[in-house]
């Protein structure tokens, strides 16, 4: 998708999209490289527009991976059926039905969750339940990253997590920062 027909898209869709421009080259990068590279892992990437951060993640990982790539709206969806990449798993959906789509895919635990969801324009509530669950269907030790334009949701992210890695990325138009959490190792 042009980044013209994008802006449109998020304009028409603001609070469903959160943005509208789409990530570029630094913030994509970024995004991937806490992924590692060797392992065989199952990553979730919720908000995955247009594909753009989805085939930064597919050149990241390894040849047996899976990366589950949730999107609700449907044009946006729909370019990402376009990416050629057996990893890839598009799903037209929304994250709060993250637990029935990966029992659909027969997936307990992921590994790793890439989001851009635009919490902002949640209710804080909402916001913290949905990351309970995210980080409750996450295997220990793995990580939850977040896109954002603002800092004002760091504490919501602390509080679900207990921890917080904050990543400005200047390179970005506009500049926008990467929030990493990692679950504890620990079995709760």
């Amino acid at each position: 998708m042009s980044r013209i027909k994008f802006f449109f898209e998020g304009l028409k869709h603001f609070k469903e999209i959160g943005t509208v421009t789409r990530s570029g080259t630094a913030m994509c990068k970024k995004a991937a490289s806490f992924i590692p590279a060797d392992d065989k892992v199952i990553i979730v990437e919720l908000g995955a527009g247009d594909g753009v951060i989805t085939k930064h993640i597919l050149r990241r990982i390894s040849s047996d991976s899976t990366l589950i790539a949730i999107e609700l709206n449907e044009k946006l969806y729909k370019e990402l059926l376009d990416i050629q990449d057996d990893r890839l798993i598009p799903v037209h959906g929304s994250a709060e039905e993250l637990e029935a789509i990966l029992s659909e895919h027969h997936i307990q635990n992921i590994d790793h969750i890439v989001c851009a969801i635009p919490f902002i324009v949640f209710p804080r509530e909402k916001a913290k339940a949905m990351l309970q669950t995210f980080k409750r269907l996450m295997k220990p030790g793995g990580f939850f990253m977040q896109i954002h334009y603002a800092k004002n949701l760091t504490s919501l992210y602390e509080s679900v997590f207990g921890n917080l890695k904050t990543h400005f990325i200047l390179a970005n138009f506009p500049p926008a920062y990467v929030f990493v959490c990692r679950k504890s190792s620990e079995r709760v």
